[in-house]
């Protein structure tokens, strides 16, 4: 198979090379795995550059999976913690490397109609107590038009940068210390980027983590429901301060971090749920890989103390517009949308001067379509399709939506 591929097709070489790359790790001959799982992911990285659109890198990185569990597997075998960062960063947000040009694709009439029918989705809905297929039908198509849009455009440019290195990153970290994880079939293991040297921490099986994740959002939702006696909430709060007891026992403190100021934390998979601050007890910034981070704090760095700060409420959610008004009162000159203000023309045209927004809104995850997974204005839904258009995001955000913690594959 792996001499088959060559000159094939792309998806055709990647088969090859995980061919070869299945043979080395039969040999036990770690050199051939990383030569073949390298190569085809530098392959899949060309591919994807010349890809149109963020849905489409996405989609092509998940062909790079199995090379990036053997090549990881060897390294940790008989690499050194740098290469094992070094791996990671090479499968881990690769989509996100580029940034979304902004343009015009001709779809401002479907995004309009898409979220008038939203609106009459969830009116029919309301009304009758569930979705008309009509109008499910119609929705669908529209998507299908908008997303198309976006695939026929010319191809983003080379999303490679050059690999951040051990030196560079201990200087943008500045007394923080960085932990990357990652999972190895069922089990954990995190690199561990401290001001003097990297290391290498396996943690063990995942299960468990799995199982005290799941009890602890299950406790944090019973703390959210408001018809709770008080002894039902102080039983819940009980349930949910043990379970961050035992997170950080799992997650945090096998690590033995050394003295540092802050912690910058690379999750994997389903810890991207868990709530990383209430961990630990110094400041905690959360970030999909080391690269994407660095280019952030580049950027915090390069916009400073300027533009304005937006805070915006949708509608129909209680203590929204009341929320919004209460962080006016800590930022002056902000500006406040509320309905029926907080259209979403009005708020991605504020969001592109903004460096720091706060949205208090509904919001929905589409696991049938994670681009349309939206946010709900006065108008209608805020797709994830729609803002990336709109060029680089604030440089922080304030996400108080329903459903932004959700898992969706």
């Amino acid at each position: 198979a792996e001499q088959l591929s060559r000159h094939a097709p792309v998806l055709v070489r990647l088969r090859g090379r995980v061919a070869g790359a299945l043979i080395g790790e039969a040999t036990g001959e770690d050199r051939t795995v990383l030569r073949h799982s390298r190569a085809g992911l530098t392959d899949l990285a060309r591919h994807r550059a010349a890809l149109s659109s963020h849905e489409l890198r996405v989609l092509a990185s998940g062909q790079g999976v199995e090379l990036g569990r053997l090549g990881l597997a060897a390294l940790v075998r008989s690499g050194s913690p740098t290469q094992v960062l070094d791996w990671m960063e090479r499968t881990r947000a690769a989509a996100l490397a580029a940034v979304e040009p902004v343009d015009d694709l001709g779809i401002e009439d479907d995004l309009a109609s898409l979220r008038m029918l939203s609106k009459e989705i969830g009116t029919a809905h309301l009304m009758r107590g569930g979705e008309p297929g009509e109008l499910l039908t119609r929705q669908a198509e529209l998507e299908d038009r908008i997303r198309r849009a976006s695939w026929a455009r010319a191809g983003s440019a080379s999303t490679r940068r050059p690999p951040l290195s051990p030196a560079a990153l201990r200087g943008m970290l500045d007394g923080d210390v960085l932990v990357e994880y990652d999972l190895l079939d069922e089990d954990l293991l995190a690199v561990v980027v401290g001001q003097r040297r990297t290391r290498l921490v396996q943690l063990g099986p995942v299960a468990p983590v799995r199982s005290e994740i799941a009890y602890l959002l299950f406790a944090l939702r019973r703390l959210a429901w408001r018809r709770m006696t008080p002894p039902a909430v102080a039983t819940a709060r009980q349930a949910a301060d043990a379970g961050l007891r035992r997170l950080a026992r799992l997650l945090i403190e096998p690590l033995r971090l050394p003295d540092h100021r802050g912690l910058v934390v690379v999750p994997v998979g389903e810890l991207q749920r868990v709530p990383w601050s209430a961990l630990h007890h110094l400041p905690v910034s959360v970030a999909p890989s080391a690269s994407v981070w660095e280019r952030s704090a580049q950027r915090r760095q390069a916009v400073d103390g300027r533009g304005t700060v937006v805070l915006v409420a949708g509608p129909d959610v209680p203590g929204g517009a009341r929320e919004v008004a209460l962080l006016a009162r800590l930022h002056t000159n902000a500006s406040v949308l509320v309905p029926p203000r907080s259209t979403a023309e009005t708020v991605t045209a504020a969001l592109a001067d903004a460096r720091l927004a706060h949205l208090a809104c509904h919001g929905r995850v589409r696991s049938d379509n994670p681009i349309f997974s939206s946010l709900l204005l006065s108008d209608g839904p805020l797709t994830v399709h729609e803002l990336e258009r709109r060029g680089p995001a604030p440089h922080r955000i304030v996400l108080a939506a329903c459903e932004s913690g959700g898992e969706v594959v």
